[in-house]
């Protein structure tokens, strides 16, 4: 019985050294910190008709920054009635270095779906004005006889 219950303890002993030599190193899991910036979006580009079914694809093109800190974050985009309302988010990473080229979003795409028929307006909301307005239709399929 001592003989298990030394050997025990002495595994114990070695696991815990070895956990502390190891242990956890709280530098080794930093997290990057960044905020989030609304872009200020220069042109979309998208077909002016689409048909009844297809989605709806829209690409985007701004600059996000003066360097490799700046990236595309995400679309905040919401469809009511006939208007669909954009919002595009890009982040700024605190990272001591960073490349030196200027970043850009070019043509990072929102796709829309399960569109009705009709006209709709796209609205990209700008940090600064003016927003960017126009507009899409979607038309049924006609099939020839």
């Amino acid at each position: 019985m001592k003989k298990v219950w030394l050997q025990t303890f002495l595994a114990g002993i070695i696991l815990s050294g070895l956990f502390f030599i190891g242990g956890c190193d709280d530098d080794s899991y930093d997290i990057p910190e960044y905020t989030e910036f609304q872009v200020q979006v220069d042109s979309i580009e998208y077909p002016s008709s689409i048909f009844l079914g297809q989605n709806l694809t829209i690409k985007f093109y701004a600059t996000l920054g003066p360097d490799g800190c700046y990236t595309f974050s995400r679309f905040d985009a919401t469809l009511t009635d006939n208007l669909i309302d954009v919002t595009v988010y890009g982040k700024h990473e605190q990272r001591d270095i960073c490349t030196e080229a200027i970043s850009y979003l070019y043509g990072s795409a929102l796709d829309v779906s399960r569109l009705d028929t009709g006209m709709y307006i796209i609205h990209v909301n700008q940090p600064y004005p003016p927003d960017i307005y126009d507009t899409v239709y979607v038309k049924r399929i006609t099939v020839s006889k």
